[in-house]
């Protein structure tokens, strides 16, 4: 089964480019993001142009050889995604509680 896209000339590789951007620009998050959720966020950014860029490589190829594992790269990042949130929650409760005391 072929798929032809309308402007597939130029649409892929512009989308190419973009991701290739967007990549550059979360790398550059992940290694001077001033704090670790910073970074977390950079790295699933990154997680997620990956996923993206396989998407757009089944495109331009016209091959679905790359989708399943694009799938589990997403999983993947969820299930990081999550792990990190509740790792800077826990950092977040043992903070000492404002008090609510009023003059």
């Amino acid at each position: 089964m072929t798929l032809h896209l309308a402007g597939a000339a130029w649409v892929l590789p512009l989308a190419a480019v973009l991701l290739a951007l967007s990549g550059l620009i979360s790398l550059y998050r992940l290694l001077r993001g001033p704090s670790r959720p910073d970074r977390a966020v950079a790295i699933d950014a990154l997680t997620l142009l990956a996923v993206a860029a396989m998407a757009l490589l089944c495109l331009m190829r016209g091959e679905a050889l790359f989708i399943d594992v694009a799938v589990l790269l997403a999983l993947v990042s969820f299930l990081g995604t999550a792990a990190f949130a509740f790792l800077f929650d826990d950092a977040h409760s043992q903070m000492p509680e404002k008090s609510e005391e009023r003059p």
